[in-house]
């Protein structure tokens, strides 16, 4: 039997409006999380041949694979039976996780799927979409990967619930694709992109971590990895300048409440260098989101939704200055105290001190204003 999570019909109708909303992007993210974690379900009936293949796909096998696709490729694009659709799925999903399953296969799978898929992934109907786009993630192709990340972008997908489910993928795609160096590069950049305009803070969350998940691939060499915590820092000063922009209280505070928390990790770990590369662009984007907290204080601290939210940025802004700045700059704290003794503005929030808050915002916008931050 397949397990599908899902908030039912009947239980959404009863709910307030704000409540239904929520729903759906839980709904989003736990259908993906089944998807991921289920063992395959099924049997292949593609000649192990083919799925074994070390050549790439003759027009005969191509031939085999669309003819092995077809029903549940129609299942997926105009079935009526959620059930029927969700075996469908499977159905397609099993031959690209055949641990036989070769590069070349996979390759010449993604294509035919793609090719098939594209229209409904572009379509309205959002439970489709998901489906088809759960089916190509397994490809692990770099074709797959355009195309979730076009799907992320609000420039080219103006469904959220598409683009959550997009972002989701890539970030469990970084773990296993089968791509170069260079390739992922381009597409840290690419999400970097897609995060900045993001409203949907669900959404944010979930960009911000598929380029996380790039920076950490094994093997990847440090220069790789250094551009793509660099395309990872852009989009959080990018995230940051728009938070500053406005004058009330942004959802997006939740995705970054929970992303700094892992570069701050990261941070401990890198070396002097890459430490130094980052800092130029996080240092005066903690400073951004500092003066955010401030413009935002009243809402910040009485929105029950997003109050700790923001408390939380703000510790991991002071810590993350701290650490980045005893780096770049030791000679500015010889004799001083220990780092404990001598943060704050998580204390000034906490106690709704808005002039000894904003006297320290103005305090350290001024240092990363500075060199070797500018």
């Amino acid at each position: 039997m397949t397990v599908r999570p899902s908030v039912p019909t009947s239980v959404q109708a009863s709910l307030p409006a704000r409540a239904q909303l929520s729903a759906r992007p839980l709904f989003i993210l736990c259908a993906i999380a089944a998807s991921l974690c289920a063992s395959a379900l099924g049997q292949t009936t593609l000649d192990r041949g083919i799925i074994a293949t070390a050549a790439p796909l003759t027009d005969a096998q191509k031939a085999a694979v669309s003819t092995f696709a077809a029903s549940a490729l129609d299942a997926i694009r105009d079935g009526t039976d959620a059930t029927e659709m969700v075996d469908a799925r499977w159905t397609l999903v099993t031959p690209a996780r055949d641990p036989a399953a070769t590069a070349p296969f996979r390759k010449g799978y993604s294509a035919i799927l793609i090719t098939e898929l594209t229209p409904v992934i572009k379509g309205k109907d959002l439970q489709r979409a998901v489906n088809a786009m759960q089916v190509i993630r397994f490809t692990r192709t770099s074709e797959s990967v355009d195309v979730l990340i076009e799907r992320s972008n609000s420039a080219s997908e103006n469904d959220p619930g598409k683009r959550l489910a997009a972002a989701s993928l890539l970030a469990d795609s970084f773990e296993d694709l089968d791509a170069s160096n260079a390739f992922l590069e381009t597409a840290a950049r690419r999400i970097r992109d897609a995060a900045s305009t993001e409203p949907d803070w669900i959404a944010l969350q979930q960009k911000l971590a598929a380029i996380s998940t790039a920076a950490k691939r094994k093997e990847l060499p440090p220069d790789n990895a250094r551009n793509i915590r660099k395309a990872q820092a852009e989009a959080i000063a990018a995230v940051a300048k728009s938070i500053k922009s406005n004058t009330t209280a942004d959802e997006r505070m939740q995705a970054l409440q929970r992303a700094l928390i892992g570069v701050r990790n990261d941070l401990l770990l890198l070396q002097q260098a890459d430490r130094t590369a980052a800092a130029k662009t996080l240092a005066p984007a903690m400073g951004d989101l500092l003066t955010a907290s401030s413009t935002h204080w009243e809402a910040g601290h009485n929105n029950a939704t997003l109050a700790p939210s923001y408390a939380a940025v703000v510790n991991s802004c002071e810590v993350m200055l701290r650490l980045i700045d005893r780096s770049e700059r030791p000679q500015a704290y010889v004799g001083a105290k220990a780092d404990a003794d001598t943060r704050v503005l998580a204390t000034a929030w906490e106690a709704s001190d808005k002039a000894k808050f904003d006297a320290e915002v103005k305090r350290w916008n001024a240092i990363v204003s500075a060199s070797p931050y500018k």
